[in-house]
C-alpha cells in the first residue's frame, strides 16, 4: 500500500487530519509527523524523510506546507504526489509576520491562552467562528501541541526570507488547496504559488478560510482522494 504522509500546522496534530485519515487510511498507509522539537523548516524536513522509506505522496498544510516544500527541495525524487494547503510560495505574507512577533510576545509572558482566544477568528469564516465544535478541536490541538513547540513552530516560520528554490522543477502532480475567505494566505497567494509549478491544479474551497480541513473536511478530503487517483511521473 502507498504511503502518505500529512503535516499538520502550526499548533497542530493530527487531529486536523481527523476526517482525512477516516477516509483516505483504506487506500494508504497514513503517517502524520510530529514537527514539535525542531528549531527551523530545514530540521522538520530532515527529521521527517529521516523517519521514512521509500517513496511517498505528501500533503502538509500551513506550516506543514513549507515543510512539504523543504522536503520536495531536498528529496523530490521520493515524493509521488504534491498537495499544499493553505500555503505560500516561501514565507508569511507580512501582517502574518507581524501577528506572529505580537503572538510571540504574548505567549512569552504567560498568555498563551490570551493568544488562543484572540488566534481562533482570524483562521475561521465567521460563521465557523461560533461553532463550538470547531472551537474546541482548535483548542484541544493547541494545547497539546503547547506553548514551548509552538514558539519554536513561530519563530521557524518567521525564519522563512524568501520563496523556495526550483519550485518550476517540481515534476510530481501538484495540488494547491485554499479557503475562499483566507485572510491569513490570501487567495492571491495560492494563485501565485500554483503559477509557479508547472501543471499544479488549484483548488478554493468555498465556505472556508485558512483551516479548509477543519471546516470543510468533505470537500478536502474528496480532492486528496481525487490527487491520490493521479498516477505517479517516475
Amino acid at each position: 500500500m502507498e504511503i502518505l504522509v500529512l503535516i499538520p500546522g502550526l499548533l497542530c496534530n493530527r487531529r486536523l487530519w481527523s476526517a482525512q485519515i477516516a477516509a483516505l487510511s483504506a487506500h494508504a498507509d497514513i503517517y502524520v509527523p510530529e514537527i514539535v522539537g525542531q528549531t527551523t523548516i530545514a530540521h522538520m524536513a530532515s527529521a521527517i524523510l529521516d523517519s521514512i522509506r521509500g517513496r511517498f505522496s505528501l500533503a502538509g498544510f500551513s506550516l506543514g506546507s513549507q515543510v512539504a516544500l523543504q522536503i520536495m527541495e531536498l528529496a523530490a525524487d521520493r515524493i509521488d504526489r504534491l498537495a499544499l494547503l493553505s500555503a505560500t510560495h516561501g514565507g508569511l505574507l507580512p501582517p502574518v509576520q507581524e501577528a506572529l512577533r505580537k503572538a510571540i510576545l504574548t505567549i512569552e509572558r504567560g498568555g498563551f491562552a490570551e493568544y488562543l482566544e484572540s488566534a481562533y477568528p482570524t483562521y475561521v469564516t465567521s460563521s465557523h467562528a461560533r461553532d463550538r465544535d470547531m472551537r474546541q478541536s482548535f483548542m484541544d490541538m493547541a494545547y497539546e501541541v503547547g506553548p514551548t513547540s509552538g514558539l519554536l513552530q513561530m519563530k521557524a516560520l518567521l525564519d522563512l526570507k524568501k520563496p523556495f528554490r526550483d519550485l518550476g522543477q517540481i515534476s510530481c502532480p501538484t495540488i494547491v488547496i485554499g479557503g475562499s475567505e483566507d485572510r491569513r494566505t490570501t487567495p492571491a497567494a495560492h494563485e501565485i504559488l500554483a503559477r509557479e509549478i508547472p501543471h499544479a491544479s488549484l483548488l478554493f474551497i468555498e465556505h472556508a478560510a485558512h483551516f479548509t480541513p477543519l471546516e470543510q473536511p468533505a470537500q478536502v478530503t474528496a480532492a486528496l482522494g481525487r490527487w491520490m487517483e493521479q498516477v505517479p511521473a517516475r
